[in-house]
């Protein structure tokens, strides 16, 4: 029971890489909706995966899509390592690479 705990209650870190940004990312929780949480202004649009206004790109770790991203990003944006951050947890610590500007 104790090992369930701990999976549980996992967090996992993204590192906004340009930025001295680092967010706190339960398991089951999108990066996008922690970043929300943690008081960054995110780019998004939809929270759904439709729009793909909050696309990044996943430089270094693992991440686990909730949906098929093809459905957004183009085959291009797919090689180049865009993810959609509404629809992605981790799977470890990362770093990820913003095309725009968060503030605080």
């Amino acid at each position: 029971m104790l090992n369930w705990f701990k999976k549980t209650n996992k967090v996992y870190s993204a590192d906004v890489a340009g930025t001295d940004t680092v967010i706190a990312v339960k398991r089951r929780q999108t990066l996008l909706n922690a970043a929300l949480q943690s008081g960054l202004n995110w780019p998004h649009r939809c929270k759904v995966g439709s729009c793909g206004t909050c696309r990044c790109v996943l430089a270094s770790g693992k991440i686990k899509p909730q949906i098929d991203f093809g459905y957004v990003l183009s085959p291009e944006q797919i090689k180049e390592g865009y993810i959609l951050a509404c629809q992605s947890e981790l799977a470890s610590d990362i770093t990820v690479k913003l095309n725009q500007e968060i503030s605080l």
